[in-house]
Order: C-alpha cells, then structure tokens, then sequence
C-alpha cells in the first residue's frame, strides 16, 4: 500500500492544536496507524484503504400537538462508522450484497456502524475502535470471496472500478454550536400548535423544533481528515384532513437553519402555519377535476419541487450493485438510464443545471446544501450537470460509474446527492409573458380553461392546483394526479420564467440496493433554485383507487363550541 504510516502522522500535524489534543481523534489516528500495520489474516489480502468517521451528536427535540406539549427531549450519541477495502482499487468488496447473514456478519451489514462511549476514554476507545475494525475486516475478506465466486458465474459487461483514487485533503469546518431555549420553545410549541384550534376542518396536525450540535471526525488511510462541526435547527409542521369524498389531503412545512438567528420569527412560522392550514382547510371544499390534457405551469414552490423529485434522481450516478445466487432474481436499484445519455439533450436548449455546493447565497437567501468536503473527504466543487440542455454528467462518489472516473464531491448521507442545485435559463419570460404563453397554448389546445400547480404532494400529486380560466379567473381543486409527467416531460418544456422560485427541502436519497444505512444523517438539506416551468401536455386526472372514510363523528374540540 502506498500510504504509510509517515503520511499519516503528516496529516495528524495538520490539524488544528484542538484537533491534536483531541482524545477520540488521536484513537483512531493510532489504530488505523496500528491496523494498516498489522490487520492482516495469513495467506489472505491486507486492507488497502480503512477510514473512521465518528458523530458525536447533541440533540433538543420539543414539539406540541393541538395547543399540548407532546414531547421535549434532549439525546446524545457518539457512532463510530468503520470501512474496511480489500482487494484493490479496481475490484474490492464492496457493490455486493449477500444473502448469507450470521451472526460474524452484523457489524459490516449495518455499515460498519456501531456506538462508542460518550467518555473520553483513550483505552476503552481504543478497544472498541479494535473490535470494530477486526470484525468489518474479516466480513471484508469474505465478502471478497464470494463476490469473486459470484463473478466467476457470471459474464460481466461492466468494467467499472469499486473505487477511485483522489487527492488526500485536511480541512476544519467550525460553526457557532446552538444553544436552544427550551422552555421558550415549549411555550412556542403550544402557541404554534394551539393554532389548528381555530381549523375545524383539520384532522390532525402537530409542530416540532430541533437544535441539534453534530461534531464530525473523519480519518482515512489515504491521508485525508476532516473535523466538523455542523449546527442545525429545524422546524416542522404538519396536517392532514380529508375532503367530503374521501381524498386525503397533507401537507407540511420545513424550515432548516444553521444558527438560531437565521430561524424565522415566531410571527414568521405563524404566518406558515396559518397559511398551510388554510390551503388544506379550502381544499376540502374545493372543485374536483375528472380528467384533463393540455399545458400545466408550474410556479413557486410546485417548480423546485417537480424538478427535485422527478428529474434530480437522474443526475445521480451510483455504482451497481453484486447481488449473489442466493438473491434469485433481485437486482436492486436498476441503473439510472441517464447513465448512457451523456451528450444527449435531457433539457430544452434554453436551461442549463449546476449543482454548487461552493455557494452560501443566492438573492440574499442562504443556500442550506454548502459544504466544504464530502463525506469520503473529497472537495465539494461546482458541477455543470446539463450545459443548455445537454447532459454534461452526473454527480457521483468515490465509487465510480461508467464513464465517470472520478467523485465530484458528492456523497452526503451515503449516496450521491446534489446539494445547492441552480436551474438557468438563456431567455426567461416575466411572470406577465409566461402566463401569456400559458394562455395562448390552451386557446390552442381549445381548452376551457388551464391548470396551474403551485405545490406538490409527491411527485405525481400536485397539492395546490388551479383552474385557470381565460379571463384570469382561477378555481382550486383537490384530488387531482399526474399521469404521464416524467423526466421525458422535462426535454419538451416549453418556456421558463426569469424569476427564481428558491426552496429548500430535505432530501433523502434513495439506496442502493435496499439495504446500505447511513452513515451520517437520513437526510440532507437541497437548496434548488428553479424557474417556472410551462410544460406543453400533460395528463391530469382524479385520483382513482381506495380511500378510509372520514371520521364517523365530528372533532370533540369544535363539537363542545
């Protein structure tokens, strides 16, 4: 292995003075030193790369339900995640999945995860780093084995690398840790959750606050390290209700900040949570819609939200995943086909993608998804995605695709994900033009009226949708589904606006395989900052199927007024 203990000890000289005196870091700096060494089974392969992430977390949760405090909790945790590589560069362990779980096995199925003592105890660290790197090894070495039997039976027409070599990188990333107030944000929680008492057409609902301290500690046997400290707060509200026929309606706001200051005010998430509880509130009388083709426009949040979730999970490229004989027929997550569109228009000319964690602000909004490192320890880096409509690549990790040999810097949560994704147009309309536009292709179309879609359920369900009639005239309708809007749709838009609808979201990537953990949080916060997107034809219809019956008997609250 090229890498030797000198580099390592180089890195450790790097950090910062808290970094060296840092009882937990200088205990996995010595046993990956140690393992490196010595971790090695006769007539068997060495390890040729080992990394240690340890999260160390504090955490304040506080949320009410109806005017109640439901919960007010404070946590605290310390994981240590150990990856252990054998074989090389070109073909490891890893991107396979066996079906053989015993007992030997548990630690590296879940991801080589498992809890440290939250003492700073250099020995009992020390041991358990030990246990925990012996036992991802020797899962290692057999998942190596059969992953070699494995591709001994088949015929393999994918030669892709398990993993690339990049440029070893120190950094330090330290944020001002959060101090939550929790008795003010108990009485927050009853206040803002008090205010559903004043919707009698919602069913359920709740609030919650969090403030959460994560301290990161990233080695590897590469020569990269990082130290970060990473507050967050987040607001959550939520509700749902359902319409006199039966349709479910939801909705929920979330609200991530780096600091408490940057949280909006109490008068701020009170406005959020009157105006989504209206939304829901007016939909339960709203008009229903049977069936409908023509233009859809897309604008304010419903536009980053359609491109977040039905064109963004193209733009990730992940390794595909082994799976041995004893998983039959299963594949995993089958390969994404922008894979093979490289070069090809994916977009009208006219828009271009870059994802840029490099950024913190965009319009005096700051942008939630900036990073310095990735969590291989990679340089965070701008990426032009799709340059005026032609896919350029895709973001991808230190485990390669076809026909990309090097990560972007993009594996948040253990998966390749964007981060503060921009969507630019070369002639963007005004707000005025576009809805001009919009008009004339449903006079075209010798429609009665169009339909605008101004929020987003899920990426086939559209929340707050509109008739819009010639005369500017809009009428609200619940109920209602995509059934042919997909990332094929998006080639064929029509016109976007100047304006930049910015949203940011909590993304949750989807595994590969079903069955790798995170290795960080579950999810990661995406800035996407996309203009209105008129699409030409789409298909809208009523949701069809099976829903519960509303409740038999009124809510007690408003029932005793």
């Amino acid at each position: 292995m090229r890498i030797a203990p000198l580099c390592l000890v180089t890195t450790l000289c790097m950090l910062t003075a808290q970094a060296q005196e840092d009882i937990v870091f200088k205990a996995m700096h010595d046993e990956l030193d140690r393992s490196m060494k010595l971790l090695h089974l006769e007539q068997l392969e060495k390890p040729y790369f080992i990394s240690y992430r340890v999260i160390e977390s504090e955490s304040t949760t506080v949320s009410g339900r109806f005017g109640a405090l439901q919960s007010s909790t404070a946590d605290r945790g310390r994981l240590l995640t150990v990856e252990v590589r054998v074989g090389d560069y070109k073909l490891d362990n890893t991107n396979f999945i066996s079906a053989n779980f015993n007992q030997s096995s548990l630690v590296q199925i879940f991801g080589g995860t498992m809890q440290l003592p939250l003492d700073n105890d250099y020995k009992e660290l020390r041991r358990e780093i030990w246990l925990a790197t012996d036992s991802t090894y020797k899962k290692a070495l057999e998942d190596l084995s059969k992953k070699r039997a494995a591709l001994q039976n088949k015929v393999n027409n994918d030669e892709v690398p398990d993993f690339t070599k990049e440029d070893p990188v120190t950094t330090t990333v330290d944020a001002p840790i959060v101090h939550a107030d929790v008795k003010k944000w108990e009485a927050e929680a009853r206040t803002l959750s008090g205010l559903f008492r004043q919707m009698p057409g919602i069913n359920s609902s709740y609030v919650s606050f969090q403030a959460a301290n994560t301290y990161i500690r990233y080695l590897n046997s590469d020569g990269t390290s990082y130290l970060r400290h990473e507050p967050k707060v987040t607001f959550n509200v939520g509700a749902t209700t359902q319409a006199p026929d039966g349709s479910l309606l939801n909705d929920g706001v979330w609200v991530h900040a780096r600091s408490l200051a940057a949280l909006p005010s109490t008068d701020e998430l009170a406005a959020k949570v009157r105006t989504m509880g209206q939304h829901l509130t007016d939909l339960r009388t709203a008009a229903e819609l049977q069936n409908y083709n023509g233009p859809v426009l897309a604008e304010g949040d419903a536009a980053p939200q359609l491109f977040e979730l039905v064109f963004v999970p193209h733009l990730l490229g992940t390794h595909r995943i082994l799976m041995d004989s004893q998983f039959g027929q299963q594949r995993g997550v089958p390969e994404n086909p922008f894979v093979d569109k490289i070069g090809a228009r994916v977009l009208p000319e006219f828009l271009s993608v870059i994802d840029n964690p490099e950024r913190s602000e965009f319009n005096n909004v700051p942008l939630e998804g900036s990073s310095k490192v990735d969590e291989d320890g990679v340089r965070t880096r701008a990426t032009t995605l799709v340059d005026k409509g032609f896919l350029n690549t895709l973001l991808v990790t230190r485990n390669p695709i076809r026909g990309i040999e090097h990560s972007t810097g993009s594996r948040h949560a253990g998966q390749a994900m964007p981060s503060n994704l921009f969507v630019t147009t070369d002639n963007g309309l005004t707000r005025d033009e576009l809805r001009a536009k919009f008009q004339e292709l449903v006079k075209r179309r010798k429609k009665d009226y169009g339909i605008i879609v101004r929020r987003m359920r899920s990426a086939s369900s559209p929340l707050l949708a509109y008739k819009v009639f010639p005369d500017g005239r809009e009428e609200l309708i619940h109920g209602v589904q995509f059934a042919d809007l997909n990332v094929g749709s998006f080639k064929d838009i029509i016109a976007a606006s100047k304006d930049i609808n910015i949203l940011t979201v909590e993304y949750f990537p989807q595994r590969n395989g079903g069955m790798t953990p995170t290795v960080d949080d579950q999810y990661m916060p995406v800035t996407l900052a996309v203009p209105s997107l008129l699409f030409e034809d789409v298909t809208v219809h009523k949701i069809r199927g099976e829903t519960p019956k509303p409740p038999v008997a009124p809510h007690p609250f408003f029932e005793s007024k």
